[in-house]
């Protein structure tokens, strides 16, 4: 489900591009057999913790410099590029619409009447795409024309659920301002880099932490400045949620209790985050993640109570993002929320080499949303 799609030749590799508050994320990958490999990684971050600024996205020039700079010390030789749009500025919805007689049916006027009731600005002035879940119910041509998901079926149980009375489909809706994505593509071009393709990161996240698992997962996402969190359901995000707290916050917590400055504090973070350290979690930490633990809770309400749905609970949670590998995170929010949580490996499905993986598994929730970014080319090599 692309925002932003532009055919290219084919190359041998993929760029997965992720611009957050914190720096760029950088991931390139290459086919290799029947599965993806490792061909090299790059990042920049943030130099000052606390400084401000104006974000790397709304200053294109600069974000190309250091895009230009990381494949330059990477040693990246793929051109093509796939990026994704931060989550607080994606819109996401699932709407439901009757389900079309026959496959002359038009569904996109249907769907943005729908849509335009929802969205946080004019329709003619974002992009909208949108991906028909409940493909069983629609005609079989228009099945093929729709976006439809093939994931989106579900089991019989699930499908009772959705054909009970007056029959309609279930749409997931994703759209983006214009502006936002005419600077994507601003970055790219001064980037001399083909940009591909323009997704949300929760897809990204889903092809590098899910895969082909069906359960019901929330993905929580730690980021520098804020955490974003998904519900997926057999491959397809349901609930999105993003707050202002990351690991920025814990960094500011560190400072005001140990009384260092920021970047003794963000020294002291990173310290911790490659500690091996058992028992409890630094009460400093228990601290910074309780925001983040009463917004998982508030999703999880949410998602129960939504009614497209058979209203099962989520069954496993996983945490990633810069701050994913604090200390004692995972048994902490286990504890907290009686749900299995556990921290994402983004490299268990790409081939990796044997002598960096030391160094990949300890920086790894950091680049989930640049690694699944570039395992679409898996994806466009199999069309």
């Amino acid at each position: 489900m692309s925002l932003f799609t532009r055919k290219e030749k084919t190359v041998a590799g993929l760029i997965g591009v992720d611009i957050g508050a914190g720096g760029i994320k950088v991931v390139e990958l290459v086919p290799d057999k029947s599965r993806l490999r490792l061909a090299t990684y790059g990042y920049s971050d943030k130099k000052s913790p606390g400084a401000g600024g104006t974000p790397l996205i709304d200053d294109p020039k600069k974000a190309a410099a250091i895009l230009v700079e990381i494949i330059k010390q990477a040693k990246i030789k793929s051109v093509n590029a796939n990026a994704a749009l931060p989550s607080q500025h994606v819109f996401h919805a699932v709407v439901t619409i009757p389900q079309p007689r026959d496959a002359k049916t038009d569904l996109k006027p249907i769907i943005e009447s729908q849509v335009k009731k929802l969205l946080p600005m004019p329709i003619d002035e974002m992009i909208i795409d949108s991906m028909v879940i409940d493909k069983h119910l629609l005609p079989v041509e228009l099945s093929k024309e729709s976006g439809a998901s093939d994931q989106g079926s579900g089991n019989k149980k699930d499908q009772e659920l959705k054909t009970k009375g007056d029959k309609h489909i279930r749409v997931l809706i994703s759209g983006a301002p214009k502006k936002l994505v005419a600077k994507y593509v601003e970055i790219f071009k001064l980037a001399k880099l083909n940009l591909t393709s323009l997704e949300t990161e929760a897809f990204a996240l889903i092809r590098s932490l899910v895969g082909k698992d069906k359960a019901r997962i929330m993905i929580v996402d730690i980021g520098y400045e804020r955490t974003n969190l998904s519900i997926i359901d057999q491959g397809i995000p349901y609930l999105h949620r993003s707050i202002k707290a990351g690991g920025a916050d814990v960094t500011k917590m560190i400072a005001k209790q140990m009384g260092v400055s920021l970047e003794q504090a963000e020294q002291t973070k990173l310290d911790l985050a490659i500690s091996t350290s058992q028992g409890e979690i630094p009460p400093v930490l228990q601290e910074a993640m309780m925001p983040i633990l009463h917004e998982i809770k508030y999703a999880l309400e949410l998602y129960a109570q939504q009614s497209f749905h058979d209203n099962s609970s989520v069954e496993k949670i996983i945490i990633t993002g810069g701050s994913a590998h604090l200390p004692q995170i995972d048994p902490f929010l286990t504890k907290a929320l009686n749900i299995n949580v556990y921290i994402g490996d983004p490299w268990a499905r790409i081939a990796t080499p044997e002598g960096i993986k030391p160094l990949i598994n300890e920086i790894g929730p950091r680049f989930s949303v640049a690694t699944g970014l570039a395992m679409k080319l898996m994806k466009e090599d199999k069309k």
